[in-house]
């Protein structure tokens, strides 16, 4: 059972990678962080898996704003351990990953605004950043 919850949540971030960049950047404008409620809302309005949405603010949020969001929704969750997680699958162990490094791993995954629908506030075929 763990090698397939592993499986699935892998598949998830690595999708976070892969088109995140973009559509937050298509949504709320080139920023180097985004507030959790921009990563929750952009991760639900396309469709993409919910389940690890941690993941998504742990990559796209800074660490304030992130335990901020966590401890208004009574959730324990630990910033530095799914960073952790992410840098060791993702970015070579480097937990200190930010929006370039997370864009440059996402063109590694073929990553780009033509993996993304359209919709938000602009678009394009350039990268975010």
């Amino acid at each position: 059972m763990g090698l397939i919850i592993n499986f699935i949540r892998n598949r998830a971030i690595k999708k976070y990678i892969k088109k995140l960049p973009y559509l937050l950047a298509n949504d709320y404008g080139k920023s180097d962080v985004y507030t959790p409620r921009q990563v929750k809302k952009t991760i639900e309005r396309y469709g993409l898996n919910v389940t690890y949405v941690g993941f998504g603010m742990a990559m796209f949020s800074d660490r304030e704003a992130f335990d901020q969001y966590h401890q208004e929704i009574g959730e324990l969750c630990s910033y530095d351990e799914i960073r952790s997680e992410i840098a060791g699958n993702h970015f070579h162990g480097d937990s200190e990953f930010g929006i370039l490094d997370i864009v440059k791993v996402s063109s590694e995954y073929g990553g780009g605004f033509d993996t993304v629908s359209s919709g938000g506030n602009g678009g394009g075929d350039s990268p975010p950043y």
